[in-house]
């Protein structure tokens, strides 16, 4: 027998899920400069929801401020919010939205979450935003502190924007995965006090 099927049977006699193959069907020389990330790992919903499916012990993180999660909602399958930035009452004209300030403790809060999980650093992270650009953002600040397998979900909660500027077009929710507006408290951004 190969060492990858004792492994997967190992895991079966154990009770322990067998680590699936992520698989994506992402183009990268196709995303926009804001999606991309150094470690080059990408995912469509789609993808993202087979490989939970599959293996359900995938860290999956929500980089989105608390307060649009509570207002848009989150993938169901989330490990907890662990925002990349969040919302000011700064308001900036020039883009017609509220400013964002990081979040210091993002990388320390998302480790937590990984020991709270049995993760390491080398194990597979899900990263999702709006859209796909601050967990790109947030895949690179990972990366950067010694992060292998941090993969950013490209097309985000809410997806892309059609040509009337609604975000319609893919997205976790657009794809019809499972979400929700209801958070358990192992869910709630365990922010540091």
């Amino acid at each position: 027998m190969k060492s990858s099927t004792l492994a997967v049977a190992g895991c079966l006699l154990l009770g322990l899920p067998a680590s699936a193959e992520i698989v994506s069907s992402v183009d990268p020389d196709a995303l926009p400069a804001g999606k991309q990330t150094r470690l080059e790992l990408y995912l469509t919903a789609e993808d993202a929801g087979a490989a939970l499916a599959a293996d359900p012990g995938i860290v999956f993180v929500d980089a989105r401020d608390p307060i649009e999660v509570a207002f848009v909602g989150h993938p169901e399958p989330i490990d907890a919010i662990v925002p990349f930035q969040t919302a000011t009452l700064d308001f900036d004209a020039g883009s017609g939205e509220y400013r964002m300030a990081p979040n210091p403790g993002f990388v320390a809060q998302v480790d937590a979450l990984m020991a709270r999980e049995g993760r390491g650093r080398d194990d597979p992270v899900f990263l999702i935003c709006r859209s796909g650009n601050r967990s790109a953002e947030a895949a690179d600040a990972l990366a950067a502190a010694g992060y292998t397998n941090a993969w950013n979900l490209v097309e985000g909660f809410e997806g892309d924007r059609d040509p009337s500027g609604k975000r319609t077009l893919d997205g976790w929710r657009n794809a019809g995965l499972p979400w929700s507006y209801a958070l358990t408290p192992e869910q709630a951004w365990p922010r540091a006090e």
